[in-house]
């Protein structure tokens, strides 16, 4: 039955197909050893007929292709994929739409996701820092139960990955704390002041007007 629906799946990659697409995403930089073209809106339509299946996400994430790496994402099951597979996946990130893509469909609901989160930004590697700062984004606006100490812990991190020499890595620091800004009210006063000190400290660099304007953001929030 699995194997069935796996050869399926490996058809449908296929029959839609799409050079243009393929080679668009070669130009903006997206590192796979082969693509298909096929756009994340027409894979998440066909995830979205499927039931969410670990076998099947298993096989497809052994395919060294895009296609079928980002439907592995979207059909995980956070309730039975292993803590080691979870490592593994995150580790192996070459770029930000598998990231991405995780942080949305899969790492928010597995268990633990604070303290995967934690441990991954502290990784030097630049996908698995980007992907706890992801999943930082996603913890703050859609786990309620999230309190202010558990949020708290990662400021000094926000202040110290705030200036990563990563383009990837800053955007994913600045957008999840403006995320935590707006659902944590409680947690804004400590972010703004992280932020100040990141300005204070950068004058005169790249890095001032990116924290000017995280403060202006931050001020509407």
């Amino acid at each position: 039955m699995v194997r069935d629906i796996f050869t399926q799946t490996l058809q449908f990659i296929k029959q839609h197909q799409d050079g243009e697409t393929a080679e668009l995403l070669r130009y903006r930089g997206l590192q796979y050893n082969m693509m298909y073209g096929v756009s994340s809106a027409i894979l998440y339509s066909y995830a979205k007929k499927l039931e969410k299946n670990q076998e099947l996400a298993d096989m497809l994430w052994k395919e060294d292709f895009r296609e079928a790496k980002l439907l592995a994402l979207m059909l995980s099951d956070p309730n039975t994929i292993s803590d080691e597979a979870i490592e593994n996946i995150v580790g192996s990130f070459t770029n930000h739409e598998l990231v991405e893509n995780a942080s949305l469909y899969l790492l928010p609901y597995v268990p633990n996701p604070i303290e995967k989160a934690y441990n991954w930004i502290e990784d030097e590697r630049e996908f698995v820092k980007m992907t706890g700062y992801m999943l930082v984004n996603k913890i703050a606006s859609r786990l309620k139960n999230v309190n202010f100490k558990q949020l708290a812990n990662f400021v000094p991190l926000y202040e110290r990955d705030f200036t990563h020499s990563s383009f990837f890595v800053r955007n994913a620091v600045a957008n999840a704390f403006q995320e935590v800004a707006f659902r944590k009210p409680g947690l804004k006063r400590h972010i703004v002041d992280a932020t100040k000190r990141v300005l204070q400290q950068n004058i005169g660099t790249e890095f001032e007007l990116q924290a000017q304007d995280m403060l202006h953001v931050l001020n509407y929030c």
